[in-house]
Parts: structure tokens; sequence; C-alpha cells
């Protein structure tokens, strides 16, 4: 099977979870596009942070590094490498911004999704092995269990009810398949700022962790500074 045929064969249609039957359109008509190799099966306007889209050019670089060094006493690099040792086979990460992760590890069919076509367009070219996804993280358009691991870093805090998007991970991770999720959380004064700034409403590291429960096997879980790091298995 050719990799055009796997990726056809592993999605699904976010609007009624039909097959895809072709490029790109579902078994009842409905029809998505690719533009600049980027799939966009985007159904409503689901627009990234502003500010994050003006700090795309040098989000990998610049942003995400210094960011995290100043609020998780941690190096970009390090937590990374952490979250990408558990990549499998295949392997989708929510929120991918430029896809810098998939630097860090292997997979054989990588995905990285997002909804922003800015950041999706800087993977494309940075990143042409990396199957880039417009989608909204809780209608994921994929089939259940086609992944073998997944990740979903600083992003999901961001979403009105992050628990869909949990959801939605769990869904589509194959049995005994690992993700990786770092959150900001209401751990001290300096996530407080940050959420006033990102006109965020934060929850805690037990939500979290309470969610992740209903879903996973949690293997690890542990705050760091302003955000909070768990891997965690489909059981």
């Amino acid at each position: 099977m050719s990799q055009d045929d796997e990726i056809i064969e592993m999605m699904r249609c976010p609007i009624d979870g039909t097959k895809i039957i072709t490029k790109w359109r579902c078994e009842n008509g409905h029809e998505f596009k690719e533009t600049n190799g980027i799939l966009d099966f985007l159904t409503e306007n689901v627009e990234s942070h502003e500010l994050l889209e003006r700090v795309a050019p040098i989000y990998e670089s610049l942003w995400a590094p210094l960011g995290l060094s100043l609020t998780a006493g941690t190096s970009y690099s390090s937590l990374m490498s952490l979250a990408a040792s558990s990549m499998g086979e295949r392997h989708l990460d929510v929120g991918t911004g430029t896809g810098k992760l998939f630097d860090y590890g292997k997979c054989r069919v990588c995905v990285g999704l997002d909804v922003s076509l800015r950041f999706l367009n800087y993977l494309r070219k940075r990143r042409p092995n990396v199957i880039a996804v417009r989608a909204d993280a809780r209608r994921l358009p994929f089939k259940d269990s086609s992944f073998d691991s997944a990740s979903s870093l600083f992003v999901i805090h961001m979403l009105d009810d992050p628990s869909l998007a949990i959801q939605e991970i769990h869904r589509v991770l194959k049995d005994k398949g690992r993700a990786v999720l770092t959150v900001m959380t209401d751990n001290n004064a300096i996530d407080k700022i940050l959420s006033r700034w990102w006109g965020l409403s934060l929850r805690s590291y037990d939500y979290y962790l309470g969610v992740l429960t209903r879903y996973f096997e949690v293997d690890k879980a542990r705050k760091m500074g302003a955000w909070s790091y768990f891997e965690v298995v489909k059981s």
C-alpha cells in the first residue's frame, strides 16, 4: 500500500465519520481540499490565537525556547526529546505548529495537525516528510485506532473544553498506544500572569489528571513551573 493510500484509509469525515473514498471526498459527498500539500479538513472557522500567528516565523527558534525556559525551568529541546521518545510507527501531533517535534523522533507515518494555515505552511517548508492536516482537535478526521502514538504540547489548555481533545486522542490511538501532553495549569504566580495575558481560564493539574485517568493509564505526571506534563497509555 502506498503512503497516499494508507492516509486515505486512515482518514474519516469529521462531519459524519464516514470513509474517505477518494482525494478528498467522503462516502456521503462531503468534500475537503488539499492546498500546497496541506490536507484541509476544518469544517468551521476555528482561529488560532492572534499573537501566535504573529510570532510564527520565530516560534521554534526563539519564542518557544525562551518562553519554556522562563516558565518551566527546562529547555525546549530537552522537553521535545522527552516527548518524542514515545513516538511509534504512526504518530499524530495535535497542535503541531511548525512540527518541530518531528526533528526529535522517528515515525514512518508522521502527521502534524493544526488549525493555523500559517504554521502548517512553515511545517511543509521545513519538514516535507510530515503530513500536514488542518483540522479541529475536538473532531479529529481519523478512524478509530489509527495511531501508535500521539502528542499534544502547549495547546489543549487553550480550548474551552480540553476533555474533548483528550477523548479524541484516546479514540484515534491503538490499544496500548502512548500519548504525551503538556498543558498550562493553575500552578503558580507565573501561570496566573500568562493566563491573563492569553485570556485563558486555566484548569488545575488535578483536573487534567482526573480526565486522563478516565481514558488512560497514567504513566508519568508532574508539574513543571507553569506547566504540567503527562505520559499516558491507552488501556
